[in-house]
């Protein structure tokens, strides 16, 4: 695995460099500050006292040591040909002769115009300076290069995967935030609303009761959308609780699709529902299965203007399938890879309303996602669409702490306004 930050790819660098003491008896890595003020000493291939080499040059004419000043202007390699006379002295690892002579290479990272840093690489007192030795010098801080500019990279990257979780979690907790603050006035303006249509029918005036069944019927459709932007950031947050019972999947989804049938009809459309019995029960959590077949037939009224919508449930070998076929405007072929991403909505689709917060198919793609199953789509514009469901037949697919042996007692399936949610 490679080096995690500049400074820890410094260190493995010198490490590597420290088990050649004869050719290279020490070697010293600087790297420059962000304002190009100081050059800071991250690695060594060996302790060294302050007054051997400097932990820090101030990058000024008043340099310790002109050799750096000069390679930042060049930016070319040079040469300290007495190392005593510039103030230093390296110790020769290896030899009991002292290092007389050194040299700074440049550090050069890619994408960079200048320099991140230099090399100040002690010269063996016994090994001849040749163009050999000066090319595995070149060579050797060519590759310490590389090496922190990949290091450089993954810290970037890093750094951005950071920012971009922090932006996912601040994002999750607003909607969280947003739709429980819409919860508390959308409950006070629904109740009295409810109370106002349940009034005797001498006690309101026909317009104004029309208006009221307005009024609450659009109501219900906000706290739907609110509902969705809560169960969306409860599964951004990991935090949808789950609980799978064995459930006759044929009438749980032939019951649901049922909710919409005077909606459909009164629209001038037909309400097609084949759900016979399967060979075995499927094990469902019946709150969030409620969704995924309510946000698909929503979806598919909603896009449907003539027509027919099907819904129906089958056995295909190992797994239970549901499908939600319509006779409606169709999905283009270049929003279909798009269909089950976060707030996306199909572009110029004809639809009979255009509210919604295009996270509807996105939280089915996640319900279906926690059922073990998988959801499909094909569609041709003009056509109509089929969305598809395959869920395994049995829960050994399922985390076990959260299957039960049997279904809840009194479960029943509730009834649900059949205003359309978005693609």
């Amino acid at each position: 695995m490679g080096a995690q930050c500049v400074e820890e790819a410094c260190q493995r660098a010198v490490g590597v460099l420290a088990q050649n003491p004869l050719d290279l008896p020490f070697a010293g890595l600087y790297l420059l500050d962000a304002q190009r003020l100081t050059a800071r000493l991250v690695a060594a291939t060996r302790e060294l006292s302050a007054d051997q080499v400097p932990r820090q040059f101030l990058l000024n004419d008043d340099v310790s040591v002109p050799a750096v000043m000069r390679l930042l202007r060049t930016e070319q390699r040079q040469c300290i040909d007495d190392v005593a006379a510039a103030g230093l002295s390296i110790p020769a690892g290896a030899w009991p002769e002292p290092v007389r002579q050194a040299w700074l290479l440049p550090i050069k990272m890619a994408g960079q115009e200048t320099v991140a840093g230099f090399a100040l690489l002690g010269v063996s007192p016994r090994r001849q300076l040749d163009d050999a030795y000066l090319d595995f010098l070149d060579l050797i801080t060519n590759q310490i290069g590389s090496a922190i500019t990949d290091a450089q990279a993954y810290e970037a990257e890093r750094t951005r995967a950071e920012a971009l979780s922090q932006l996912d979690r601040a994002k999750t907790a607003f909607f969280s935030n947003i739709s429980h603050e819409f919860r508390t006035p959308l409950t006070l303006i629904m109740s009295p609303l409810e109370q106002a249509m349940r009034a005797q029918a001498n006690e309101i005036v026909p317009r104004l009761r029309d208006e009221l069944a307005i009024a609450h019927r659009n109501s219900l459709r906000l706290q739907r959308l609110v509902s969705a932007l809560l169960d969306f950031s409860r599964m951004e947050a990991g935090r949808i609780r789950t609980n799978f019972e064995p459930v006759d999947l044929a009438v749980v989804t032939g019951q649901l699709a049922g909710t919409f049938r005077t909606a459909i009809e009164r629209a001038g459309l037909v309400l097609e529902i084949s759900c016979p019995t399967l060979p075995a029960p499927v094990y469902l959590d019946c709150e969030l299965w409620e969704q995924i077949v309510l946000n698909l037939v929503s979806n598919a009224f909603k896009y449907t203007l003539s027509g027919t919508i099907r819904v129906s449930v089958q056995s295909t070998g190992a797994h239970a399938q549901l499908s939600v076929t319509d006779t409606g405007s169709g999905i283009p072929p270049e929003a279909l890879p798009h269909l089950f991403e976060r707030f996306y909505r199909v572009p110029n689709a004809q639809a009979r309303t255009f509210e919604g917060t295009g996270i509807g198919l996105a939280l089915v793609y996640e319900l279906v996602q926690l059922h073990g199953g998988k959801i499909e789509v094909h569609s041709e514009p003009g056509v109509g669409s089929t969305f598809t469901i395959s869920i395994p037949f049995g829960s050994s697919h399922l985390p076990m702490e959260f299957v039960r042996s049997a279904p809840v007692e009194g479960r029943s399936v509730a009834l649900a306004d059949s205003s359309s949610k978005k693609r």
